[in-house]
């Protein structure tokens, strides 16, 4: 049976996997001619990789979603999976909404900042 620390080590070996596979994602995003495309993949991988969910619905422990996804959908089966789906779409959606926003959140600055930097007269 695992204990606390092989739990922390797990999720540290993890996230320190997760960032360099973004990392990697992030420069091949980068070749991208339309970045709002590229900022949402980026976002959407995010949500994907650390997104945390409960292993079992009486656990305190937390996996990555996905991959609680993926377990339940082979080995339990059913509509088991729908637990940590519900999470992981929110997740998803979130991170979409709040790529188009910066978006958004960025044009609105740069028009700002031109109209403020025109010369009158």
């Amino acid at each position: 049976m695992l204990d606390i620390y092989d739990y922390v080590v797990g999720w540290a070996v993890y996230i320190a996997c997760g960032t360099l596979c973004y990392m990697i994602f992030y420069r091949f995003t980068g070749m991208l001619s339309f970045k709002p495309l590229a900022n949402t993949l980026r976002a959407i991988l995010l949500a994907l990789m650390f997104t945390p969910w409960y292993v079992s619905p009486g656990s305190d422990l937390l996996a990555p979603a996905l991959i609680v996804v993926l377990l339940d959908m082979v080995t339990v089966g059913g509509t088991s999976f729908v637990r940590a789906l519900v999470p992981l779409s929110m997740s998803v959606a979130a991170a979409v909404f709040f790529a188009l926003l910066m978006r958004l959140f960025k044009r609105m600055l740069r028009y700002f900042f031109q109209k403020s930097d025109a010369k009158p007269g």
